[in-house]
């Protein structure tokens, strides 16, 4: 029976956690909570980091995925269970399937990060991609569990997937022994309900934020939109672009909840990049809205002591490196010219050549003849990297005083 609310399991409590934090531990480790002097010093206050990202398929989604298979008869393992994920549930899942040797069918929408796909399909299970949204690979998953006789196990809306989420609010409690604070990612609502819940339970105190990504605004708005997009929105927060949470955790979360922050893409992508130049570490979008929170100072002044939780790190590398590259842009570290030479030999070489000589580094170029503002020239495209803008500057002066047309893109 789950919670005391409804005989149907329609609600968790705190005793729901404390049974699944008991059946989990054979599988999965207490996943470790550190203090952040760098970003305790940036913000202003005590800030300790949850990290879920360090769990086995990189994601806290391991915690409800095993409570499920761990709670199923054995009539149902032997049918196999079925899921609709974006990446972070279908890869727990299936990795502790795999485990506990119960078949696992996964429906991932086309638009899911290829290392989650990946991932996903080297534990074994059987990945089908279908639809381009998680609300059309849902609904397939829902169809197909029933066609093949599978235990469908949503991404978030289930007591048992909640109640396994909670476990790591228990975990923060055992290990540290007074916050007044915890940010907590939110897209279906799995994670935040469950971890509130625990907290709420036994310090009531304790503020509870929870974040969520503009992107699920933009969604809802295409989504009411007459004509439909044909290019609908996307979000570097794969993780929790979610645009309704669940039956279950829409209630839960409007009761446990004391705040909700909404950040912006570009703050999210701020906030991988702290992540890794703070505390060497590279975290998904999904996780880094809560550290983009963090960063806005939009907690209350009597938040002291905040414990945020690292909910993952599966990021596509091609998406982090043009994270990486646009940081740099903001910082002034890198710099585009079109540069006019006459096309001929050698005059690729002369202008590297005062390029190297003022300490940048070169990254691209690209040349065009056909389109040439100069007849007879050949534009040539640089992509460098610099130090700052005093160096962009002086790079730039440099070409114009040896008389060469520099135009900056």
């Amino acid at each position: 029976m789950f919670g005391s609310k409804d005989k149907r399991g329609l609600s968790v409590s705190l005793d729901d956690i404390i049974v699944a934090q008991a059946k989990i531990r054979t599988l999965i480790p207490i996943s470790p909570l550190t203090h952040s002097p760098n970003f305790s010093d940036l913000v202003g206050h005590e800030v300790y980091f949850k990290w879920d990202n360090k769990l086995k398929t990189g994601s806290f989604k391991e915690r409800g995925a095993a409570n499920v298979l761990l709670s199923l008869d054995q009539a149902a393992r032997s049918s196999g269970v079925c899921a609709a994920s974006l990446g972070n549930h279908a890869l727990a899942l299936s990795y502790h399937s795999a485990k506990l040797g119960v078949p696992c069918v996964i429906i991932m929408p086309s638009s899911a990060p290829l290392v989650k796909v990946q991932s996903t399909r080297a534990t074994g299970a059987e990945v089908i991609l279908h639809g381009n949204t998680f609300d059309e690979a849902y609904q397939y998953a829902q169809t197909l569990a029933l066609e093949r006789g599978l235990f469908f196990v949503p991404a978030f809306d289930h007591p048992l997937v909640i109640a396994g989420q909670g476990t790591a609010g228990l975990e923060m409690l055992e290990q540290l022994d007074s916050f007044d604070s915890v940010v907590i990612p939110v897209g279906g609502g799995g994670l935040a309900s469950g971890i509130a819940t625990a907290i709420k339970a036994r310090r009531p105190d304790v503020h509870v934020v929870g974040v969520r990504s503009q992107w699920v605004m933009h969604a809802r708005q295409h989504a009411n939109a007459t004509p439909q997009p044909l290019l609908p929105p996307t979000t570097i927060a794969d993780g929790i672009a979610v645009k309704v949470p669940g039956k279950v955790t829409a209630p839960l979360l409007e009761k446990v909840l004391d705040q909700t922050i909404v950040v912006s893409e570009s703050e999210i992508a701020d906030a991988v990049i702290r992540m890794l130049e703070l505390e060497r570490v590279v975290v998904e979008g999904a996780a880094a809205a809560g550290v983009a929170a963090l960063l806005k100072k939009c907690l209350p002044p009597h938040c002291k002591r905040t414990v945020l939780e690292i909910s993952g790190s599966n990021i596509d590398m091609n998406v982090l490196s043009r994270l990486i590259e646009r940081d740099m842009g903001e910082k002034q570290r890198l710099l585009r010219l079109d540069v006019a030479v006459p096309d001929r030999p050698g005059s690729l070489h002369t202008i590297t050549g005062i390029i190297a000589r003022t300490g940048a580094n070169v990254l691209q170029v690209s040349h065009d003849r056909s389109f040439s503002h100069i007849p007879g020239n050949v534009d040539i495209t640089f992509m460098l990297e610099v130090r700052d803008q005093l160096h962009k500057d002086a790079i730039i002066k440099n070409l114009a005083d040896l008389g060469i047309d520099t135009r900056v893109v």
